[in-house]
């Protein structure tokens, strides 16, 4: 829809990655104005969501009448203006966490697909606009409310994210440098083609995906640390009223020594058994008076307290403190409880950040020592949401494989683009196989899934470029191609697929001793053309 029939090829790529870079951008701007709303900043969540809403009404507009440059000056306007507005609408540099860095990115693109000459007058509109805010920053007053804390993952995500865009930016532009000396210009044309097109494939691949994984522990912790204060507000009030209890020394051991308990797991007790507990629990606090039973019998049946545990405590008490006490335990274990989910949501986003950095190999240079079942697991973690409960993955590593030179975000593209094949395929039920095993002076490695395997009149094709069973606009027939061309012409490796009705395999194969990746070529005999298959839905 974003290409007209008179555009070239060129033409028709920088189209298609700048639409596909716009509609990217689109749920940044969702996600920004939801979390000002979230906190009360409704005004300042306007401009991110217009920012969205524009957009979508720009595509809508482009694709009606394909007037494309009209398009894209429309979008770098408004990722021009808009984090302007909103900087100084919160407070100017430090109120609005430098969300006028986001603007950058309305010179980036302009550089990527307007040419020098244009990126320049956008690079000057960006100055100008710092400029007009820094002269504007003296006479402007925070009047946000958000939380200190999430001001500073504001900054966090505005600084890094603008700046990995431009590392990127910069690092595709040496690397693409580097191999312009080393390829005819003829093959380094069709290279550049594939690999900038399944790049953007792969992005949107990966960002879905990590923003998937980064959204379930960042809600988690969240809505723990917004119950949190809530929680340590009744902790106190417990506490002061047991304190004026002036409870005896061997009571006051007892109950810190309760507290201390660690929780019961949740498979220590079945689901019966757990409601029986904590029915058994909230009458037994109805019997001895205390108010609230229904809400403190939970807690208290997690901390494995039965009513001959609380008997020995009320003994232990004097004075009717029973009440207050139990209040205290379960106050208690409610705050610990909470801590203990935002520590795990900030560990678990720590695992995602950590597999994302290893992944992408983005401090690094482009050849390393590769960690070959690292580099897979990395990938499995970045595919999580795609792969989904229904879909199981069995690995079988070899455990002595060693590491070897490869260029390692390259690898982990291979893997990405043949695990995505085969998630599709299984469409979202089956088991998935990763294999590895030493061969000689060469590693293979196996991914096979139980989908309905690959056509046989198509298996000779799957590698060619552009070629894809899947519905338009679904795949860019290009993953297959790019990972033969990385396979073979990168590390001198062989890719070979094997599939039939319940079983389709894809192997690699990598030499993992001799020279560096890239020093010389040998193709791999591609599909095998004599495996007997019957018809069925291709994985391509």
């Amino acid at each position: 829809m974003a290409c007209l029939p008179g555009d070239d090829e060129e033409v028709r790529h920088r189209k298609i990655q700048f639409t596909v870079a716009s509609i990217l951008v689109m749920p940044a701007g969702v996600l920004w104005g939801v979390l000002y709303s979230a906190f009360g900043e409704h005004t300042a969540s306007i401009f991110p969501l217009a920012y969205a809403g524009l957009s979508a009404v720009d595509l809508l507009v482009f694709f009606r009448w394909r007037r494309f440059r009209w398009f894209r000056f429309v979008q770098l306007a408004m990722i021009l203006v808009l984090p302007v507005a909103l900087q100084i609408s919160l407070g100017g540099f430090v109120g609005s966490s430098g969300v006028i860095l986001w603007s950058f990115l309305a010179v980036l693109m302009a550089l990527l697909y307007g040419g020098i000459r244009e990126s320049r007058w956008w690079l000057a509109s960006y100055v100008g606009a710092v400029v007009l805010v820094a002269a504007l920053e003296p006479h402007l007053t925070v009047t946000n409310h958000l939380p200190r804390g999430l001001v500073l993952v504001f900054f966090v995500l505005n600084s890094v994210t603008v700046l990995s865009v431009a590392f990127f930016v910069l690092y595709s532009f040496v690397t693409d440098r580097r191999k312009l000396r080393e390829l005819e210009v003829a093959y380094l044309d069709q290279e550049m083609m594939l690999r900038h097109s399944e790049k953007l494939a792969t992005l949107g691949t990966l960002a879905a995906g990590v923003a998937h994984e980064l959204n379930n522990p960042a809600s988690a912790a969240r809505r723990a640390s917004e119950q949190l204060e809530d929680a340590l507000a009744r902790l106190e009030e417990a506490h002061s009223r047991l304190d004026a209890r002036s409870l005896p020394p061997a009571a006051d051991e007892l109950l810190r020594s309760l507290a201390e308990r660690a929780p019961q797991a949740p498979g220590d007790l079945s689901a019966i058994a757990r409601s029986d507990l904590e029915a058994a629990v909230e009458r037994w606090l109805e019997e001895h008076g205390v108010g609230k039973a229904w809400e403190l019998a939970p807690a208290l049946a997690q901390q494995g307290l039965a009513p001959e545990t609380l008997s020995q405590l009320d003994v232990s008490l004097s004075g009717g403190a029973i009440p207050d006490a139990l209040a205290w335990l379960a106050a208690t274990r409610h705050v610990r409880t909470l801590v203990r989910e935002i520590a795990e949501a900030t560990t678990r986003l720590s695992e995602i950040v950590g597999a994302l950095k290893s992944y992408t190999y983005m401090d690094q240079a482009p050849v390393q020592d590769v960690d070959l079942h690292r580099g897979i697991d990395n990938t499995l973690v970045i595919l999580r949401s795609k792969l989904g409960e229904g879909i199981t993955v069995r690995r079988e590593y070899d455990p002595g494989i060693p590491r070897f030179q490869a260029c390692g975000g390259e690898l982990n593209q291979v893997w990405t683009n043949l695990l995505d094949n085969a998630a599709d395929a299984l469409g979202g039920k089956g088991t998935i196989v990763i294999r590895t095993r030493r061969n000689g002076d060469s590693v293979e490695i196996e991914i096979e899934d139980d989908g309905p395997g690959i056509p046989e009149d198509i298996q000779p094709r799957i590698f060619d470029p552009f070629f894809t069973t899947k519905a338009p606009g679904e795949g860019t027939g290009m993953g297959l191609s790019t990972t033969h061309s990385i396979v073979t012409k990168r590390h001198r490796g062989r890719i070979r697929v094997a599939s039939r009705p319940g079983c389709t395999r894809f192997t690699v194969e990598i030499p993992i001793e001799g020279t560096a990746p890239g020093s010389g070529t040998r193709s791999g005999p591609g599909p095998d053309p004599g495996q007997k298959t019957s018809p069925g839905p291709a994985d391509t």
